[in-house]
């Protein structure tokens, strides 16, 4: 039971990361290097990135509810 709370702890700060983190300063440090003239992320870049968010921060509860259980 035990193994599942510290995965669940760490999904869980990420999603939260990416859930209200600015996704420049996300995109400034992950992808910006990899592309030329680049300025801002794209549309499709934000929304992807707070989905992401959103699964990390369920499937992070879901452990931490499954260890309680």
């Amino acid at each position: 039971m035990i193994q599942e709370v510290i995965p669940g702890i760490v999904m869980c700060v990420m999603g939260f990361c990416l859930l209200f983190v600015s996704a420049d300063k996300i995109w400034t440090v992950a992808e910006k290097w990899k592309t030329i003239g680049g300025e801002r992320p794209s549309k499709s870049y934000v929304v992807i990135t707070r989905v992401l968010g959103i699964v990390f921060m369920i499937v992070g509860g879901g452990l931490l509810v499954s260890c309680l259980l």
